[in-house]
């Protein structure tokens, strides 16, 4: 069977084909697997990237004669998102909000400096924000474009009172470094093969302001409703609730949670995250690199089959299922 790559599984390959370090190379392979299509004319393919997943996390990490400082963030929780936008458009604010993170917050420009992570609460998982220097004409950390490059999703935040003027100079600075960005849900798989494309939410501050609140749906209408909107207010924290829920989705990511045969699902368990599509393989191999070995068959309690259903391994699964993998 044809392994039929997409576009969006060759632009993953040329990522790694051109990456310069051992983190830039995970991030390529894991997109690499997330992507490739799931059949068998893949099997082998899917269990090569495997392997050299498993191989690169377990490199100890380089050591060189001097010390250097990386402004690479290691990834943590279910996904990374990387914060972008003009200057004072309140990126500091978000992440200080949603995170027990302290960036700098002031309301004079380029109070960021350095890239400042913090962990978002959704029900029992931790999403990854990344607070970035912001995108001006004027001037941008080099660095900034890499971990755009890198991350799974990105929020394009923008001052309400001019959120156009923010988008378009958000995207053609990044347009300009071969970066592009499109709403979360559209079909990243056609596009140019000559950039990097992410999906992305659009974050409007200032809901306190009353003028921000009526014109929302104006400036839903002025960008032909393609973009979700997301208006939020730091000062207020309307909005804010909706975020982590919005984020969830756009990551195309769900939770499995796991049991052991004949024993009750931990009530405080933290689920396992695996991209949409993924099967109970997947989730083997996310457990531990034996487990897919020896197993012979699993259960599976969810909303798409009946409680204790006996599933194999190509079985897809979904949002808050819960697996009990057999030896």
């Amino acid at each position: 069977m044809p392994a039929n790559l997409t576009p969006e599984y060759k632009r993953a390959e040329e990522r790694h084909r051109t990456a310069k370090t051992p983190e830039e190379r995970l991030d390529a392979l894991e997109e690499m697997l997330r992507v490739v299509p799931k059949h068998k004319g893949t099997d082998g393919l899917q269990a090569d990237l495997k392997a050299r997943i498993s191989k690169l996390r377990k490199m100890p990490a380089t050591k060189t004669g001097k010390s250097t400082f990386s402004h690479m963030i290691p990834r943590e929780g279910a996904g990374q998102v990387a914060l972008v936008g003009p200057p004072n458009a309140g990126k500091s604010a978000l992440v200080a909000a949603l995170t027990r993170a302290t960036p700098d917050v002031a309301d004079y420009p380029f109070t960021t400096r350095e890239a400042t992570p913090g962990m978002m609460r959704f029900e029992r998982i931790a999403i990854q924000l990344l607070d970035l220097p912001p995108l001006s004409r004027q001037h941008v950390e080099p660095w900034v474009f890499d971990l755009v490059r890198l991350a799974d999703l990105c929020w394009i935040v923008v001052d309400g009172r001019w959120p156009i003027e923010g988008l378009d100079d958000t995207l053609a600075i990044l347009a300009d470094r071969h970066i592009g960005l499109r709403p979360a849900g559209d079909d990243l798989a056609v596009r140019d093969l000559e950039r990097v494309v992410r999906p992305a939410l659009l974050v409007v501050t200032g809901l306190d302001r009353g003028e921000v609140g009526d014109s929302i749906d104006t400036l839903d209408e002025l960008l032909g409703r393609r973009w979700a909107i997301s208006a939020v207010s730091t000062l207020t924290r309307a909005g804010l609730d909706a975020l982590p829920r919005r984020t969830f989705d756009a990551l195309r990511i769900i939770r499995v949670y796991t049991k052991q045969p004949g024993k009750p699902v931990d009530p405080n368990g933290t689920p396992f995250t695996l991209p949409r599509g993924a099967t109970v393989e997947d989730l083997a191999v996310r457990i531990h690199k034996d487990l897919l070995l020896n197993m012979t068959f699993a259960r599976a309690w969810g909303a798409n089959v009946f409680d204790g259903q006996t599933v194999h391994r190509d079985h897809v699964l979904s949002d808050g299922d819960i697996v009990e993998i057999h030896e």
